[in-house]
């Protein structure tokens, strides 16, 4: 063919045609600088067939890449136009989803990545005998990849011609790149063809009042201002993102509605994510002038016609690739001097130009110069699987124009390894040879080999071609609602990928024709809602349209919807039509655009689809014809993204993925519900937050099965399970630190039998976790226990020898492979028919040595406390609760528990409690029993005696044996008891009649005050059985709480009637009938105790009167100060019975009564102070010591008392009378002292516990005679504490401190009170008597050191 070779003189790349032709003939690689508008793109490739180059020549291709498809398209028919030849025939293109390639076509023009996949089939590319490389300032990852593959190749390719060409390019870096022996490549420098460009910088500040978008409408004011032509021209805004472009298209509208001139100006953006027809608009001239917002795809291939103007932000989105967080990034980044110098060349295409850039001169120098190359922000996963396969060998030693970092290496290695397709030298495996051989991102391949033998191939290959381009769904800004409405038929609840299929059979089946496809049914059935049985008609579907695109929609479509109407198909008709007429391309289009689908996306989904269907098939694969499952779907896809599983914070709304990302959920995501706790995601990208985009819910089981040689292990805490009897371990398994599962239980004998067998051995054998019916283990395990027995006894640590050795036993006599229950029962089985008592321990290999002194009459398991024996246990456990000796109690022996018997212990812990207290001696009498330990084993050996053992107090007992010894005055409280161990005291444990425990201490008074009511009530209810009626006692409101009840007897713990026998009582007293009330002494003598037995036990009770008000009755205690007290009120109102007539003159007649009466007021009423009157008389006259025991003797001090009673009382009425003059002039004094706060206060709470209603019967009659004395020292204190305030303060402070400590012991115990605390109350008064009014004298000597010990002597 004889072609015309024309080359334009209007290109300045013309002019230089001469030297670039000789440059190509002498030089491999010629390097050509042409600025924008230089022709160079068209004309070189005329140049090589002006050297004879391409098949119109003889010779091979001539390759022309360009970075983007519609470039490479739109250049092959320029080209074609300007030879003059149809496209095709000379010049032809391919490019990723057409070829229009003739069979004698000689210029190619085509994408890197078309050129990059040729490799695999042609590594030497014989098909070419030129290559150009345009654009290459752009330096992807292709263009930097074929580059070094270029470099490689042109040694072995001599006769191969390399131009490498673009607008903005670091010349001489691209010749030194492609040195050869003559030297670096030559550079032609080739002048633009544009129009002057002047450059504006305004540079702006952020603030709350001006921002990015203020300043783009400035700027559009500037440049439009005036109307003239030098405003004429559209303007042409860079910003980063989608984002931005909807804020300033916004702000830019309403700002320009102000201006009439401007109102009606277009505002267009421009990204990728436009429809078509959104992006055809932006091409289209003529009309009212417009403002396009544009991100950085208008720097370079795409060229928007009429733009004179230039607004410049200065920023971009830049994708990066983050090693540590394995993620695509895409942040917002300043630009390079190149890219800016592109952006500036956009608009002197036309006319002058002018370009502002919205920051500053300086800025822009400081900027890099040229964008990084993609090699540098980029995973090389993909470029290490590519070279593998061509055998380029390893990618650190490849010719890049700049080698990648170390880092990046390692990472891309890393998700290679991964994905499975390199081994643990980095070597290919048959999966990794299996995707080099598929055009596909190595994930996308990893997938579809995985969905291969999963069976879910076909699904698998819809869905990775899908991942490869954009979303088909459009998403206007005007109409986003309506387009989200609109995709829903399509979203499923668990995953987007089932949507994708979903939306993958919609636009198969709504095409119409035959479409019965078992896969897409399957597919497209997912889509039927729960309880969704009812199909509405097609103006049902378009609900979302406007009213005039619906009613376009039904003039048009008549046919399809008399197709989709049929009676109960699926809510969603649109995706599960059953169309018998195939549609027409027109109606097709708008079934697509009236659901919002990009019609061009989905035609090059479908052309993905086929070239992946290719490929399969010439791998020999079949496509599934059975749809494949939730589970195998999910598994396959699975397989390739392992780095991209996300677990849900409980808490929080994000995700914690692999390596310790936190990532989101796409806001865009097509799902119908939120996501469940485990997902997967198909990529990881990062704009303003990291999101998930493409998630599907997965089940962490998973993961083991695909990822399992991605998963680090960990075996935790190897232990012995006494469920399973073996040593289990918990298994931890992370994935990049995510954790799939923490706390499995994996038997540990199968990875490390040795220590298996010693945790067997330790735990299970010794340790006692193993239980199983060998004789051994029982026999073994009781002689253990009888030792240690003994070990708690003598309380030595030394009697039973060491686990070790015991385990060295074990040890010793078991073989290697016993390591668990179940291998020891197998092999004892066997092994005991052989050998006699096989793994027996006898006593002498358990003990050490002996436990001299050992014996049961130095610990007796029964101790007799309180009259009733006891189970005694011991515990030698230092800090334990039960430490020492503990004896166990019934209830109702509660009460009569000796304190002084529960000191001596038992005769084998006796020795070492005489040795804690001879150490607790001051070092005087201490020195004169040297050495101590020997002095109390001979002590104890005393006491040990017959008859001498647990009678009376061993402190006692102790003084005595050191009074001899020492020849000192020791007294009993310079022993220091609360130096004792604990395990010195007796540790008493009170149980009820079934063994509950009611409490536990080892201070008898504080158990008594706790529960000496319900053990009252448990002895008496055992006592009534002999009296036959139930308890009797009535205390009054200070007395002890009255016993219960018979019914509540069980409650409380005391023994019911039918759980006593018939001998519980012996007939030691007279038989009375306890329900009889007495009026006179008429149920026999009254014995002092009486014996009651319980089975074997027997106790003494403590019969006593008890006063019912008009009579008395019999009553049995268990305490005999608690009898004493009751009986001592029944017995004065049995001798008040006998003598009514006089009491009836005596309350007539008690003198000066109307007197006191006025006085006693404010405590109470006058029969108040009568009756105590009286019955303190009675109490003097009647019951004096001894006691009467029988009834002449009660009738004896009868007569004897009433001659008496008279005089008695009239001398404690003139007692009381006297106290109550003293009362009234305290109380007076008060009044008038009111100024004297803290005194006042003081002497009124001292009143207060002196003069209660009561006083006279509760005063004890020594005392009362003192209440004088008392009263009168409060009045001398309040005259004195005007003058003496300091003073008073002081000693009011050290009578109150005594006064709370005496208190607070008095409610530790409960309200028991004993001789020593009765004598100390009245000390305190005294003690005030010496402070405050020395003048009155004490009783007795006093001081508050005196006290002081006195009180210490009661807390001891």
């Amino acid at each position: 063919m004889d072609l015309k070779l024309n080359f334009p003189e209007s290109l300045p790349v013309s002019a230089k045609r001469d030297e670039i032709m000789a440059l190509m003939r002498e030089h491999q690689v010629v390097v050509v600088c042409g600025e924008t508008g230089s022709g160079k793109t068209t004309q070189l490739p005329k140049m090589a067939l002006a050297l004879g180059r391409g098949r119109i020549n003889g010779g091979g291709l001539i390759g022309h890449t360009q970075p983007r498809r519609i470039a490479a398209s739109s250049v092959a028919k320029r080209i074609a136009s300007e030879l003059n030849t149809p496209l095709g025939e000379v010049v032809g293109y391919k490019v990723r989803f057409q070829d229009r390639l003739g069979p004698k076509s000689s210029v190619k023009l085509m994408t890197d990545g078309i050129l990059l996949a040729e490799t695999q089939t042609d590594p030497m590319l014989k098909a070419y005998d030129t290559i150009i490389i345009d654009e290459a300032h752009e330096r992807s990852l292709n263009i930097d990849f074929l580059m070094g593959f270029l470099r490689q190749l042109l040694p072995r390719r001599p006769d191969l011609q390399v131009i490498v060409t673009s607008a903005t390019i670091d010349a001489d870096r691209f010749a030194q790149y492609f040195a050869s022996r003559k030297g670096p490549a030559p550079v032609v420098q080739v002048s633009g063809r544009t129009f002057p460009v002047e450059v504006r910088w305004r540079p702006f500040e952020e603030s709350k009042d001006a921002d990015l978008n203020t300043a783009i409408s400035d700027a559009v004011d500037d440049l439009w201002r005036g109307g003239g032509m030098r405003s004429a021209g559209d303007i042409l805004v860079f910003l980063p993102g989608e984002r931005e472009i909807r804020e300033a298209t916004d702000h830019l509208r309403k700002h320009l509605s102000h201006q009439p001139t401007l109102r009606d100006a277009e505002i267009l953006p421009l990204f990728s994510r436009l429809s078509q027809a959104e992006q055809d608009r932006v091409f289209e001239t003529g009309g009212q002038r417009r403002v396009v917002l544009a991100t950085n795809v208008a720097e370079t291939s795409l060229t928007v016609p009429g733009i004179r103007f230039v607004i410049d932000a200065g920023t971009a989105r830049v994708k990066r690739y983050s090693y540590r967080q394995k993620v695509e990034q895409l942040l917002v980044e300043p630009i390079s001097q190149a890219a800016a110098n592109q952006r500036s060349g956009r608009c002197g295409r036309v006319a002058d130009g002018i370009a502002i850039r919205l920051y500053a001169q300086t800025e822009f120098d400081a900027r890099p110069r040229f964008t990084d190359p993609e090699i540098l922000r980029s995973s090389l996963a993909a470029v290490i699987l590519r070279m593998k396969a061509l055998h380029l060998g390893d990618i650190e030693q490849f010719a890049f124009l700049d080698p990648p970092p170390r880092k990046a290496i390692v990472d891309g290695y890393q998700l290679l390894n991964e994905l499975g397709a390199v081994d643990e030298v980095n070597a290919l495996t048959p999966i990794g040879r299996t995707l080099s051989k598929l055009p596909l991102d190595p994930r996308v391949g990893r997938m579809i080999v995985e969905a291969k033998a999963r069976g879910a191939l076909a699904e698998v290959m819809v869905i990775a071609a899908s991942l490869s381009l954009q979303d088909v769904r459009d998403r206007p800004i005007e109409k986003q609602a309506q387009a989200d409405q609109a995709h829903k038929k399509f979203d499923d609840e668990r995953s987007e990928f089932s949507g994708i299929l979903r939306l993958w059979a919609w636009l198969s089946r709504s095409r119409g024709g035959p479409t019965n496809d078992p896969l897409l049914s399957a597919w497209a059935s997912g889509a039927k809602p729960e309880g969704a049985d009812a199909q509405p008609s097609l103006r049902s579907q378009n609900a979302h349209l406007s009213p005039d695109k619906r009613g376009a929609s039904r003039d048009g479509l008549n046919t399809l919807a008399k197709q989709f109407k049929k009676p109960g198909a699926s809510k969603h008709a649109s995706v599960v039509v059953e169309a018998v007429h195939k549609l027409s391309n027109r109606q097709y289009e708008q079934v697509l655009k009236e659901s919002y689908v990009n019609i061009r996306r989905a035609r090059e989904w479908r052309d993905i689809y086929s070239q992946l269907h290719t490929v399969v098939a010439e791998q020999g694969w079949t496509l599934n014809q059975k749809p494949a499952g939730y589970e195998s779907l999910h598994l396959s896809l699975l397989a390739g993204l392992l780095g991209n599983v996300g677990c849900k914070n409980e808490t929080e709304d994000w995700y914690l993925g692999a390596r310790g990302i936190k990532f989101l959920r796409h806001p865009g995501a097509n799902l119908s519900k939120k996501p469940g706790k485990w997902i997967v995601v198909a990529e990881l990208v990062q704009t303003t937050r990291l999101f998930g985009r493409g998630i599907a819910q997965i089940d962490p089981k998973w993961l083991e099965e695909v990822g399992g040689h991605l998963l680090k292990k960990q075996l935790l805490e190897p232990h012995w399970e006494k469920k399973s009897a073996h040593v289990v371990a918990l298994e931890r398994a992370t994935l990049y630190g995510l954790v799939v599962y923490n706390q499995r239980r994996i038997r540990y004998d199968r990875i490390d039998p040795v220590l298996s067998r010693t945790l067997f051995i330790r735990e299970g054998l010794v340790g006692g976790a193993y239980e199983c019916k060998l004789p051994f283990l029982a026999a073994n395990r009781r002689m253990m226990r009888e030792v240690l027995d003994l070990e708690h006894k003598s309380r030595r640590q030394d009697v039973l020898v060491d686990d070790s050795l015991i385990e060295a036993y074990y040890d010793a006599q078991l073989p290697d492979d016993v390591f668990s229950g179940d291998t020891l029962e197998r092999w004892y089985r066997v092994e005991s028919k052989r050998t006699d008592r096989l793994l027996f321990l006898d006593r002498e290999s358990l003990m050490r040595h002996e436990a001299s002194g050992v014996t049961h009459q130095a610990f007796p398991k029964v101790v007799r406390v309180g009259g009733v024996d006891c189970l005694a246990t011991y515990l030698h456990e230092p800090g334990d609760s039960k430490d020492g000796l503990t004896v166990e109690v019934p209830i109702f022996a509660l009460n009569q528990v000796d304190a002084g018997r529960c000191e001596w212990l038992v005769p084998g812990m006796l020795k070492d409690k005489i040795q804690a207290l001879l150490k607790s001696l001051p070092q005087r009498p201490r020195s004169r029993l040297v050495p101590i330990p020997h002095t109390a084993e001979s002590m104890a050996e005393v006491l040990s005696a017959q008859g001498t053992f647990g009678n009376g107090s061993l402190t006692d007992a102790v003084v005595r044996l050191v009074r001899e010894k020492t020849q000192l005055d020791v007294k009993a409280a310079e022993f220091k008891a609360d130096m004792l161990s604990p395990h010195l005291l007796m540790n008493i444990k009170v149980v009820d009649e079934t063994g509950r425990q009611l409490g536990m201490g080892r201070q008898v008074a504080t158990l008594k005050a706790n529960l000496g009511g319900k053990a009252r009530g448990a002895f008496q209810a055992l006592a009534q059985l002999k009296l036959g009626t139930p308890p009797a006692s009535q205390a009054s409101a200070n007395e002890q709480p009255s016993s219960p009840a018979a019914g509540e007897l069980k409650g409380v713990g005391a023994p019911s009637a039918s759980a006593v026998s018939s001998d519980t009582l012996v007939n030691s007293v007279p038989q009375w009938d306890a329900q009889t009330q007495h009026t006179e002494w008429s149920f026999g003598p009254l014995p002092e105790l009486m014996e009651i037995r319980q089975g074997k036990q027997s106790m003494v009770g403590f019969p006593a009167l008890v006063d019912q008000g008009d009579a008395v009755c019999v009553a049995v205690f268990d305490e005999p100060d608690v009898a004493a007290r009751q009986h001592r009120m029944g017995l004065s109102r049995l001798c008040a019975l006998q003598i009514k007539d006089a009491l009836k003159y005596l309350e007539k007649n008690i003198p000066d009564l109307q007197m006191m009466s006025v006085a006693y007021m404010p405590l109470g009423t006058a029969e108040q102070l009568r009756a105590q009157i009286i019955a303190v008389a009675i109490d003097k006259a009647f019951l004096q010591a001894p006691l009467p025991t029988d009834a002449d003797s009660f009738l004896e001090r009868v007569k004897d008392g009433r001659g008496r009673l008279t005089l008695i009382a009239n001398e404690v009425a003139r007692t009381s009378g006297d106290v109550l003059v003293h009362f009234t002039k305290v109380q007076r004094k008060l009044r008038d002292s009111k100024a004297l706060g803290p005194v006042c206060a003081d002497v009124e709470q001292q009143l207060g516990r002196l003069m209660p209603t009561q006083f006279v019967r509760d005063t004890p009659s020594e005392q009362l005679a003192h209440l004088p004395r008392y009263l009168q020292a409060m009045v001398l204190r309040l005259d004195k504490a005007r003058n003496e305030a300091a003073r008073d303060a002081l000693n009011t402070r050290e009578v109150q401190r005594l006064e709370q400590a005496f208190y607070r012991l008095l409610s530790q115990r409960k309200g028991q009170v004993d001789d020593a605390t009765k004598a100390f109350r009245w000390l305190l008064e005294e003690l005030r008597v010496g402070l405050f009014a020395q003048e009155l004298r004490t009783r007795q000597p006093v001081s508050v050191k005196r006290l002081e010990k006195a009180l210490a002597l009661l807390q001891a």
